[in-house]
């Protein structure tokens, strides 16, 4: 657990410590945060540990598993945990702040200087914000990212993310960091189409990558090819 000023954020990490080498982060999604379409959870815990499965294939050293705020946390550690932390607040200046600081451990921690972000669904979103405000981001990679709310509501006919900071205003800060975006073809949770408008509002020639995998949707299949997956090197904005 890592207590931060405004949440405790359920944290493991690093299995593999290899002292001044790269920090890995992977950023858990948004959870079960609904139950149905008009209700909402009263715990926003994930049912299924994909993020915790793709954390556990990667082979670099300095790997982090960081939840959400709420998740997997219980009573005094389940501080500020209000509703809209895990809906229209989701991605709100306290919630980023509260990943910075974490990160900060982490990265002292291992005596880091380079931090790699994975972020997965709403934690995408988390990610790219969070790398965004920091001088040490080497690389960003998403899943399923929601890496612009707006489009995203308005594709899913969901209401507005009013108190949450939207990764597509943010891309003057990233446009220099190497990145790589993941959608599924079939994936109708968070479809291509966010990757796409989030990628559109980079200058052309700057744009990051975006790579869809036809057969996979938002959960299956993430884990099972993981490892091949970020296998590559990172490629630069603008970059085939």
């Amino acid at each position: 657990m890592t207590t931060t000023p405004s949440f405790d954020l359920y944290s493991l990490g690093p299995g593999r410590l290899v002292p001044g080498a790269p920090l890995v982060v992977y950023i858990e999604g948004d959870g079960y945060a609904w139950i149905s379409r008009n209700r909402i959870s009263d715990d926003p815990t994930p049912r299924r540990l994909l993020v915790l499965e793709l954390a556990l294939a990667d082979p670099r050293p300095n790997v982090v598993y960081l939840a959400r705020p709420c998740q997997y946390v219980r009573g005094s550690q389940f501080r500020n945990c209000q509703p809209a932390y895990w809906d229209t607040a989701g991605y709100a200046p306290e919630v980023i702040e509260a990943f910075n600081v974490a990160i900060d451990r982490f990265a002292r921690k291992v005596g880091a200087s380079q931090v790699f972000y994975v972020g997965y669904s709403g934690g995408g979103a988390v990610a790219t914000l969070v790398a965004a405000r920091r001088s040490d981001t080497a690389g960003l990679i998403t899943v399923a990212g929601v890496l612009d709310h707006e489009t995203w509501t308005k594709l899913d006919g969901l209401g507005p993310l009013r108190y949450s900071l939207n990764p597509a205003d943010e891309t003057a800060r990233v446009v220099n960091v190497p990145q790589l975006h993941f959608s599924g073809g079939r994936d109708r949770v968070v479809p291509s189409a966010v990757a796409r408008a989030y990628a559109a509002r980079y200058p052309r020639g700057r744009r990051p990558a975006i790579e869809v995998l036809d057969s996979y949707d938002h959960e299956c299949c993430w884990a099972e090819g993981w490892r091949d997956l970020i296998s590559r090197p990172l490629p630069r904005p603008g970059e085939p």
